[in-house]
């Protein structure tokens, strides 16, 4: 245990650095190619981690803890924050940095400035509130039954916390009738993103005349999925238009909360 609290292989708990990342890891149910991939460092710097021959770069750390679920206490072993409640610098604490920072060769002040910088960005991102978006709730009921007619108000405004999914979205349309069940139910809420066209197997938004619907598309029609329901047919006289691509329902934690529509006003306020 000493040669490796001499080489820094253990932290300042007595944990050795590899066996927390080798527990952690195995308790996410990671590999270890895929925990390399993470860091960009490969399988065998992640093996010589675990194994105790070497530690990872300072630089690195900020991204294992975040991909293994550790904060940089628990990493560092540090049990004591009392030093840490404060965000004004001690001169004592100022005369250590100076005197530490002085004492690396060039190499490591880089690796420093580079951690510095690391950390600073996951503190931001950590104060950062969660992106909002707004999208309408389109008053085109597009069907997911029979058809119905379309009217040509828009709904009202959603605000939903971003993510690829939301983002991707122009609109938000409301399912009408069962034919779409299991997958798509009456009354459920669709992500729908504007494309004049959509591939065979996946399921969009049409419209023919003035009715709407939400249907599978393939090659010999819209098709329901629910057997109840037959196949809609067009003849080359009627015209449809396919509005867009539906991406999938809006889940109960995609809708934002009033605090954090106000959090991210006030942010956005502030000019980022």
């Amino acid at each position: 245990m000493a040669k490796k609290e001499a080489a820094g292989l253990t932290n300042k708990a007595g944990i050795p650095y590899g066996e927390l990342i080798r527990r952690q890891r195995k308790a996410k149910k990671m590999k270890q190619e895929e925990l390399g991939a993470l860091v960009q460092v490969k399988k065998n710097a992640v093996g010589a981690w675990e194994a105790g021959r070497s530690r990872p770069d300072m630089a690195n750390v900020p991204v294992i803890c975040e991909a293994l679920g550790l904060t940089l206490e628990e990493f560092y072993g540090i049990t004591d924050n009392a030093d840490c409640d404060s965000d004004r610098f001690s001169n004592d604490e100022r005369e250590r940095l100076i005197s530490g920072y002085t004492a690396l060769n060039q190499y490591n002040r880089q690796v420093v400035m580079r951690q510095i910088s690391v950390l600073k960005e996951i503190q931001e991102d950590e104060n950062k509130p969660r992106k909002i978006i707004k999208l309408y709730m389109n008053d085109l009921s597009a069907s997911a039954g029979t058809g119905e007619t379309l009217e040509a108000a828009r709904g009202e405004v959603a605000f939903l916390f971003a993510d690829s999914r939301t983002e991707s979205a122009d609109e938000i349309v409301r399912v009408n009738g069962n034919s779409m069940e299991p997958t798509y139910s009456d009354g459920d809420l669709v992500l729908v993103r504007h494309m004049s066209s959509v591939h065979p197997g996946e399921i969009g938004v049409f419209i023919a005349g003035d009715n709407g619907y939400i249907k599978e598309y393939r090659k010999d029609g819209l098709h329901s999925h629910n057997p109840d329901y037959a196949r809609i047919i067009f003849n080359e006289n009627e015209e449809v238009h396919c509005i867009g691509k539906v991406l999938g329902k809006v889940r109960i934690e995609d809708w934002s909360d009033e605090e954090s529509y106000n959090n991210w006003l006030e942010f956005e306020r502030k000019g980022r």
